[in-house]
Order: structure tokens, then sequence, then C-alpha cells
């Protein structure tokens, strides 16, 4: 069940239930994230290594980049958007959370969608075939291991509840396997040079999270969006600085 809320909740893919549970059900969801992180991953490597038999690599990084942000509804760039219209408002924290309940879109949440987007072609312009396919799975394992993180380490902001409430059930056990995945998975495709990346990705979401908390108080369900999306730039960032030391 858990596993199936969780590729419910962080995909488009047509997998229905009839009752979600309550908020300790999708806590244990949470437990899977980096798991569907490895399959949205996969299956982007594996639509660039077709797109790549028939057209250019700007084509087929492009064709990557458009393909997952249609495969998860643009859960997490919406995340990011809404975070920098609110924390780039220079408004009280109060209303830096109202902002963020806002659907509409400003002019910081657009220029951060448009710069992640660009850091990811550019990023993976740098690297060779290979590389690219393997940053493809590498960023959004990582990226909702950043997200998990969040959620187990840091309080919600949100006094009045919202739909990230469910993270203060969020615990040790959930970060656990998601970091097994996540590590293993570094290893895997990166042998030692992993755990470099694993570090800074760990300093990364720790600095990330904590910056959050100093404007908010706390980590919402925006937030971990942003997160995931920043960490997945970090990861992609740290791959071509490892590569120029090889």
């Amino acid at each position: 069940m858990g596993f199936t809320l969780a590729l419910q909740f962080l995909t488009r893919i047509p997998v229905t239930m009839a009752s979600i549970g309550n908020d300790e059900v999708m806590a244990r969801s949470m437990s899977y994230f980096a798991f569907i992180g490895l399959l949205i991953g996969g299956a982007a490597a594996g639509l660039h290594y077709l797109l790549y038999q028939g057209f250019s690599p700007a084509v087929a990084n492009l064709g990557a980049i458009i393909f997952v942000i249609f495969l998860t509804g643009n859960l997490h760039g919406d995340g990011l958007m809404d975070t920098a219209d609110g924390i780039f408002s220079g408004r009280p924290r109060e209303r830096m959370l109202e902002i963020m309940k806002d659907s509409r879109v400003g002019s910081h949440g657009v220029m951060a969608g448009v710069l992640v987007i660009l850091l990811r072609f550019v990023l993976l312009g740098e690297m060779d075939r290979t590389t690219v396919m393997m940053a493809l799975v590498l960023a959004p394992v990582l990226g909702r291991w950043a997200q998990v993180y969040g959620a187990a380490r840091y309080p919600y902001a949100r006094s009045s509840g919202g739909t990230g409430s469910f993270t203060s059930h969020v615990g040790w056990r959930e970060l656990g396997f998601n970091s097994f995945v996540a590590i293993g998975t570094a290893l895997v495709l990166l042998q030692v040079s992993g755990l470099v990346l694993f570090s800074a990705v760990l300093v990364g979401t720790v600095l990330f999270h904590g910056w959050v908390r100093s404007r908010l108080g706390g980590i919402t369900g925006d937030t971990l969006g942003a997160a995931s999306e920043t960490i997945e730039i970090l990861t992609l960032l740290m791959i071509v600085a490892l590569l120029s030391f090889t």
C-alpha cells in the first residue's frame, strides 16, 4: 500500500486507491520516495537512450527533462516556484506562508522555474552520453531523499495544518530506508565517488532546510518540493565537478 500511495503521490501514472488512509499511512509511504525516484530516473534514462539513436544530444537531453516534468506533473517544480514567491517576497513569516498557498505564480517563482530548467539543460550538456544517463538516474533519487530528510528532521511550519502536515509523522525509519536506496544507488553508479557526491548532497540538504527553517520556522510541502529541485541541480553540478577531476 505504501509503495502504491507513493507512486500515486509522486507521479501521474494512473494508479488510484480507494482511500489514502490517515497521516501515519501517508508518512510511511515516504519510505519509498527514493525508490520511486529511481524508477523515474530509470525511465528518463531509457527515453534518453532511445532519443539519442535518432537525434542530437541536446534534443535527447531536453526530451528527458520534459519527460520527467510530465511524468511528475511538475509537482516539485510547483513547490519550488511557490517557495521562491514566498521566501523572496520580503514579507513577515505568516505572510510568506500565505503567499506560498496562492495558486498564482509571481515573478520570483517564474524566475526560479526557468533557472532550474536552464541549469538542468546546461549541466547535462557538459556530460558525455553515459554520464548523462547515470545523472538522470541519480538526480531524482537524491532529490527525493532530500525531501524525506527534511520531513524527518524539521518541524512542520504551518500551525493550522496543510497538505504536508503528515510529515510530522515521518522519522528515522523512513529516512533509513531512503538513505539505503540513495547511498546504494550512488555507490553502484559512481563507486567511491558516490560517497563524495552523497556527502555534498547531505551538506546541501542540511543547509537548504536550515535556511528555510530560519525564514519560515519549519518545512512545508512546497519547501520539500523546492528541496528536491535544488538537490537535483546540486547533484548534476557535483557530477560535472567530479568528472573534471577524473
